[in-house]
């Protein structure tokens, strides 16, 4: 319970709980220091980022219509597509002008591979990177050794037969995260299109029929992708696609006294992303004041170094190392006692999530949910006959391809944007029966 002295925030947030509790007393104590009293982090948990954006739509109809306020002051994690394209374009959102000394020193650069690390859009920004994430595959090495498979390297490993009905996966309409990592697949496809001198709008539907040929292998879509890494630790499935700091704790979770564990995490080469995870004021806070220096120590050294510093190490987390990359670039020239011994300002590379890229972001995740989730059970059905059949190579490759380019998804997205809740249940159910129809085709073919 907070004391009487302490002031309130009340914060939106799909961070876990070790995450909340040590960035809740490292406020608390700051804000003390500087202010003169403690704070109580009001923490909502809501779900995912699509959770997120839904409370805060209906709300926008309810409580802010009437209140004028969300009864929230701070939304906090989740992504920057989840900020940058839902919330902030959704008018959730309030600008933030901080000091050029806080902004400057938070953000030696703007960029990051030419993806923005805070609102480039808005003046003033309306969100800021508090910390950054990048993606990949957590692993089981006693299940890989069962299935006698090597360690996975890269994205396309995932869908290797051999791993049918030993993948996890969370579904992207319920989690940001995922959203995003099944968007680095496509993006890496539509790159090396363009490298072998064809289309982006083909290697869109290659890498779309990647994502199909990777769920043909899952045993279950999860609601939330914070909990892949850990079915992948208990053995259940073999690999699975997660965030960088999730697979890292829970590689950890499981290490032995001998300083070895049983899980593995990759990032594949050249084809991850690196992305900001913001933070931001709501539209009609309450406690402006507060809320702006929670923003604010989120981007002081102080909070940075909160990220990565290793527990019980001096200006560390009281409890739980929290394996996250801080975005505040000088922080790496002295990583004292961090766990990580990772600068991403390096690691990255050339490679990152463009812009040009992700315009289908709006509705990939509708789509795999008709392709993939929706009609499982035919999905998989469709490649079991597919490799049984003498033509094996030949349709797996059709598999391989999905059956439109990003050009007809983006005339869907338009069309999904525009349609009323009614409308997108009829949509739904026709786009998800064309998925059908065209698995029980193939499966006509594989028979033959």
């Amino acid at each position: 319970m907070p004391s009487r002295e302490a002031l309130r925030l009340v914060v939106i947030t799909p961070n876990a709980e070790p995450i909340r509790t040590e960035f809740a007393l490292a406020f608390s104590d700051w804000h003390r220091e500087h202010f003169g009293r403690p704070v109580f982090l009001d923490y909502r948990i809501y779900g995912g980022a699509s959770d997120i954006v839904r409370y805060f739509d209906s709300a926008k109809k309810t409580l802010f219509a009437s209140l004028g306020t969300y009864q929230v002051d701070v939304v906090w994690g989740g992504g920057d597509d989840l900020f940058d394209n839902r919330l902030r374009v959704g008018g959730h959102l309030e600008g933030v002008r901080l000091s050029d000394d806080v902004l400057h020193t938070a953000f030696a650069q703007k960029e990051l591979n030419g993806l923005p690390l805070y609102d480039l859009h808005s003046d003033p920004p309306t969100w800021y990177g508090t910390a950054l994430s990048s993606f990949g595959i957590v692993y089981n090495r006693d299940v890989l050794e069962y299935l006698r498979l090597p360690e996975p390297k890269t994205w396309s490993d995932l869908s290797d037969p051999r791993y049918r009905g030993w993948i996890a996966l969370a579904d992207p309409t319920r989690s940001g995260a995922a959203r995003t990592a099944f968007m680095i697949v496509v993006e890496r496809a539509m790159q090396d299109a363009v490298d072998a001198g064809r289309s982006g709008d083909e290697g869109w539907a290659r890498g779309m029929g990647l994502i199909r040929q990777i769920a043909a292998n899952a045993r279950l879509f999860t609601d939330n992708g914070t909990i892949v890494p850990s079915i992948v630790g208990t053995g259940d499935v073999a690999a699975g696609m997660a965030i960088d700091f999730q697979a890292r704790s829970q590689v950890d979770a499981v290490q032995s006294a001998s300083g070895s564990s049983r899980l593995g995490y990759v990032e594949p080469a050249g084809a991850t992303a690196i992305a900001p995870d913001p933070v931001a004021l709501v539209n009609g806070t309450e406690h402006r004041e507060v809320a702006v220096r929670f923003i604010e120590f989120l981007l002081s050294e102080r909070g940075q170094r909160l990220w990565n510093t290793r527990a019980g190490a001096p200006g560390g987390p009281k409890r739980t190392s929290l394996r996250r990359l801080p975005i505040m670039k000088s922080v790496y020239g002295s990583p004292t006692d961090f766990t990580d011994k990772v600068n991403p300002y390096v690691a990255s590379g050339t490679f990152n999530t463009s812009r040009a890229r992700t315009a289908t972001s709006p509705i990939i995740a509708e789509l795999i949910q008709m392709s993939c989730i929706e009609p499982l059970d035919e999905l998989r059905a469709t490649r079991t006959a597919i490799l049984a059949s003498p033509r094996a190579a030949e349709l797996d490759a059709k598999l391989g391809v999905f059956p439109f380019d990003q050009k007809q998804a983006l005339a869907r997205a338009k069309q999904w944007q525009a349609a009323t809740p009614i409308e997108r249940l009829a949509l739904q159910r026709r786009w998800t029966a064309e998925f059908r129809d065209e698995y029980g085709l193939l499966r006509e073919e594989a028979a033959r």
